[in-house]
C-alpha cells in the first residue's frame, strides 16, 4: 500500500495532528539546541555567560518579530503553504550552527533566522490543528499538539547530548536528517481545511489584551529559565559541567504529561481556559523564588514541576485564540498576537539572568525578580476571568 493511499484511510484531523506534533517536537529541539549546549559555546568562544544569553536571545528576537507577521500571511497565503515552506528554511539553515561555530556573529545571525522561521512554522501548525478540530475539542487538540514542545526540550535535548558524546558533528547529522523526514511528512499531509467550521465574523476581540498578559508572565519565567538551566545548574555549582549533559532536559519533561491534562481538564469547567492558563503560570513563577536555595534534589524536582505547570498552561492559553479571534479567519492573526506576548517575556529574561549573574555570581537575584514580574502581570488577567 502506497504513502497516498494510507494518506486517505486516516481522518484529516489526525493527519493534522500527527504532522503538526512531529514538527513541533523538531522545532523544539532545534529551539534548544545551543542553550542546552551553550556551557560548551561558552567555553569553546571563550565568551561570558552574558554574551552566550545573547545567543538564546537572538532566536527569541527572531522568533519574536515575526510572531504577529507569520499569522498575518499565514491567514493571507494559507496556513498549510507558508507551514511547508517555513520548515524546509528551517532545515536548510541549521547545519549552518555547525559550519560557522567558530564564529560568535554568524552564530548571533543564524540563530536569529532560525527564530524567524520557528516563528511561523508554530504560528501556523497552531492555526492548522484549531482549525481542523470542532470548537469544543479546541483546548485538548492544542493541549495534545504541544506536547511536543516539551518532547523536544526534554527527549530532544537527551538525543542532542547522548550524540554529543560521540563527536562534536553527530547531533548534527542526527538532527538534520529528522529535519529532512519531517520535511517530507509536511509535504504529504498538512493541509488547510476547504471549509471552516466558524466563518469569520467580526474583529478580533480586545479581550485578546488578557489572554497576552497571561502568555507575557509564563514566557517570562519558565522560558527564560528554561533556556539558561544548563547554565543555571552548572555555573550555580549544582552540577559538574559533565553531568550537566545529561540533566538538561529535566525542566521540559513534566510537560510531556500536563499538556494533555490541561487541555483535557479545560474544556471540562465553565471557565476552564483562564483557570488553567493563570493558575499554573502563577505556580511557575513561585517557583523560581524557591529554586536557588533548595537541596540538589529539590532543585530537580521543582524544575521538573516548573514543565508540569507549563504544560497545564499552554494547551488553554493558545486555544484562546480561537476565542478572541473574530471567527477562523483570524485564527493565525490572533494566535501569532498572544504567542507574541510570551516570546517578549521569553527574549527579555535571559538577558536579565545573564546580566545579573555576571554582576552579582549567582541566579538568586535574577531568578527573584523574573518570579515576581511574572506574578504581577497576572493581576489584570486574574480580576478579569476569575473575580
Amino acid at each position: 500500500m502506497t504513502v497516498l493511499e494510507n494518506n486517505k484511510r486516516i481522518p484529516k484531523q489526525i493527519q493534522i495532528l500527527g504532522s503538526s506534533f512531529l514538527s513541533f517536537i523538531l522545532n523544539s529541539t532545534v529551539r534548544f539546541f545551543i542553550p542546552v549546549l551553550l556551557p560548551f559555546f561558552i567555553v569553546s568562544l571563550n565568551i561570558s555567560v552574558y554574551l552566550g544569553s545573547l545567543l538564546i536571545t537572538a532566536y527569541w528576537i527572531g522568533y519574536t518579530l515575526f510572531q504577529i507577521p507569520s499569522g498575518i500571511i499565514g491567514d493571507r497565503f494559507g496556513a498549510a503553504r507558508v507551514n511547508k515552506i517555513s520548515f524546509i528554511l528551517l532545515t536548510i539553515t541549521f547545519p549552518f550552527i555547525y559550519i560557522m561555530r567558530q564564529s560568535y556573529i554568524d552564530l548571533i545571525i543564524i540563530q536569529g533566522l532560525l527564530g524567524t522561521f520557528s516563528a511561523f512554522i508554530y504560528i501556523t501548525d497552531a492555526s492548522l490543528v484549531q482549525k481542523w478540530a470542532q470548537s469544543k475539542e479546541r483546548a485538548s487538540y492544542v493541549g495534545l499538539y504541544q506536547t511536543g514542545f516539551f518532547v523536544g526540550a526534554s527527549f530532544g535535548e537527551f538525543l542532542v547530548l547522548d550524540t554529543f558524546r560521540i563527536s562534536l558533528i553527530t547531533p548534527f547529522i542526527v538532527i538534520f536528517s529528522l529535519l529532512v523526514a519531517v520535511s517530507i511528512l509536511n509535504l504529504i499531509f498538512v493541509r488547510d481545511p476547504l471549509i471552516t467550521e466558524v466563518k469569520t465574523v467580526g474583529k478580533i476581540s480586545r479581550d485578546i489584551v488578557y489572554v497576552c498578559l497571561i502568555r507575557f508572565s509564563a514566557g517570562f519565567s519558565y522560558i527564560g529559565f528554561l533556556s539558561l538551566f544548563s547554565s543555571f545548574i552548572v555555573f550555580d555549582h549544582i552540577s559538574s559541567f559533565s553531568n550537566a549533559y545529561t540533566l538538561s532536559w529535566i525542566p521540559a519533561i513534566g510537560g510531556v504529561i500536563g499538556s494533555p491534562i490541561g487541555g483535557y481538564l479545560s474544556r471540562r469547567h465553565a471557565r476552564g481556559k483562564p483557570i488553567f492558563s493563570i493558575f499554573p503560570s502563577a505556580l511557575i513563577g513561585l517557583s523560581l523564588f524557591a529554586l536557588p536555595y533548595l537541596s540538589v534534589s529539590f532543585v530537580f524536582i521543582l524544575s521538573s514541576l516548573t514543565g508540569f505547570f507549563y504544560g497545564l498552561y499552554a494547551g488553554p492559553s493558545m486555544s484562546m485564540a480561537s476565542d478572541v479571534s473574530g471567527g477562523d479567519g483570524n485564527v493565525s492573526a490572533s494566535s501569532g498576537i498572544i504567542n507574541f506576548s510570551s516570546q517578549i517575556g521569553g527574549s527579555i529574561s535571559p538577558i536579565i539572568v545573564g546580566y545579573l549573574f555576571v554582576i552579582y555570581g549567582n541566579f538568586s537575584l535574577a531568578f527573584g525578580i523574573i518570579g515576581v514580574t511574572s506574578l504581577i502581570f497576572l493581576i489584570p488577567p486574574f480580576l478579569k476571568y476569575l473575580k
